[in-house]
């Protein structure tokens, strides 16, 4: 989907929906952004070129997850990028301060719509599928234990938690 388009469905066509869309993200992305640099600025430095970048070309960019998926993905990125810059200019990197954005009440409510939406995920599962999951996960039982009780193979647990990962991956990338 070209990402102008989802950007002018939102309310008040493409400016407001940009708009909703930088209001929403801004905040978690500077948190995440964080992750790679000690300093507030270098943090929103990042955020704010990747939402230039999508305004600039948001007609251009097509995406092939959720929106939010990319907008983490393209941080990341061009958090790297720079990284990689900075060490090529002899700039050392990780020294100075913790990171600004480690307010924990913040951090905590991210964390737990992660867990729900973690936990929202396995409960789509399969039955048998999920029930491997949770015996592996949740019980920390090793493979042999849950073949041994389900009277199963130790190649169907693995593949059971394989199959499993990958639909949590997959609906966790399209939220």
């Amino acid at each position: 989907m070209v990402l102008w388009k989802h950007i002018s469905r939102g309310r008040g066509g493409g400016t407001a929906a940009f708009r909703e869309l930088f209001d929403r993200y801004y905040a978690p992305l500077c948190r995440f952004a964080a992750c790679w640099f000690h300093d507030r600025t270098s943090a929103e430095e990042i955020v704010l070129d990747t939402f230039t970048h999508i305004w600039q070309h948001a007609g251009e960019l097509r995406i092939s997850t959720s929106v939010r998926a990319y907008l983490f993905r393209a941080v990341r990125n061009r958090a790297l990028n720079r990284l990689r810059d900075e060490r090529t200019d002899g700039i050392p990197i990780g020294k100075g301060p913790e990171p600004l954005f480690t307010n924990p009440e913040a951090l905590q409510l991210e964390a737990d719509e992660m867990l729900l939406l973690i936990a929202e995920a396995v409960s789509q599962l399969p039955d048998r599928c999920r029930e491997v999951f949770r015996k592996s996960r949740e019980e920390g039982l090793s493979n042999a234990a849950i073949a041994n009780q389900m009277r199963i193979s130790v190649k169907t647990v693995e593949a059971q938690i394989t199959k499993a990962l990958r639909r949590i991956r997959e609906t966790l990338l399209r939220t």
